[in-house]
């Protein structure tokens, strides 16, 4: 059994997480800025703000956490109006994002630091990180290979984007000074079970002439939370890891036709890099994921 400190653990995401690494023997406390509202028998509940130093070491020692799920944030500003089912549907100071997602991270990192005894944080990122998701330029996202694995460089351009990349980068930072392991997941869009994601499946991608040169907002992939919650137990079990490792987690692309017929009809400037991509999947591989934590995503529609 290992303690576990989830933050976000009220968010829709967490709510799936978290149970799942109690299912799996761990002792589990949510820190969040609300309660659950939905969860009969809810994790031990920390109240408090990630932007606290004083609330993140509360949680941490509360806790007493040994590895640390970092799932609490913010999406952009842009994103968090009007959206049913979220507990920010307002529009929100331009900076909030940024502060929240980067500050948050850092004190979360300072007070497992100092505090001791945290061996692992893992953190949700995303491939905005990457670059993808919202490209205020609205040119092409630069694609140097195919598929893109997690050395691919990162371009990202948004508050959202920008805030997990340098999350990912302090927690690098924090490996280094203090030995915390550190796993980043870059989740791509995130479908829950509970809501009717039928339309978002076996899509016929049109042709946007004018994303030649690559993706903009989508690569027309997903992971379905429950497959999230399997990752981090998984990461949580590992035994090979020691420094600071990026992992894409995907658990299917939304369309039937062949990639490589995709992208050759979609993005041609990049079909000459397909080549290598079998059947159905993504342009983003999870091929690291699967190889060094035996990930296996297991809710694709395909199988519904």
């Amino acid at each position: 059994m290992t303690k576990v400190l989830v933050t976000g653990g009220s968010g829709r995401l967490g709510g799936i997480v978290t149970p799942r690494l109690r299912a799996a023997g761990h002792e589990v406390t949510d820190f969040d800025a609300v309660p659950h509202p939905a969860v009969d028998d809810p994790a031990p509940f920390i109240l408090g703000d990630l932007t606290s130093l004083e609330d993140c070491m509360r949680a941490v020692n509360y806790s007493g956490a040994e590895v640390i799920v970092h799932l609490g944030a913010l999406p952009g500003p842009r994103e968090m109006i009007n959206r049913p089912g979220w507990r920010i549907q307002q529009v929100v100071p331009e900076d909030s994002t940024m502060r929240t997602n980067t500050m948050g991270t850092y004190y979360l990192l300072e007070a497992a630091a100092r505090l001791g005894g945290v061996r692992q944080v893992i953190f949700a990122s995303t491939f905005y990180a990457l670059g993808l998701g919202n490209r205020i330029s609205d040119h092409p996202f630069q694609v140097d290979y195919l598929p893109i694995d997690e050395e691919h460089p990162l371009r990202p351009e948004d508050s959202y984007g920008l805030s997990k990349m340098f999350g990912e980068e302090l927690l690098k930072g924090y490996n280094r000074a203090y030995g915390i392991t550190a796993v980043a997941f870059r989740l791509m869009g995130v479908h829950y079970p509970h809501n009717d994601n039928s339309a978002q499946y076996d899509v016929t991608v049109p042709s946007q002439p004018h994303h030649r040169g690559g993706p903009i907002k989508t690569t027309y992939q997903y992971v379905d939370a429950r497959d999230v919650a399997n990752a981090c137990a998984l990461a949580i079990d590992a035994a090979n890891l020691d420094g600071f490792e990026a992992f894409h987690l995907s658990t299917d692309t939304v369309y039937s036709e062949g990639t490589k017929d995709l992208v050759a009809r979609v993005w041609p400037d990049l079909a000459p890099l397909a080549a290598g991509i079998n059947g159905t999947d993504g342009i983003i591989t999870d091929a690291k994921a699967r190889r060094k934590l035996g990930y296996k995503p297991e809710h694709s529609w395909r199988n519904a």
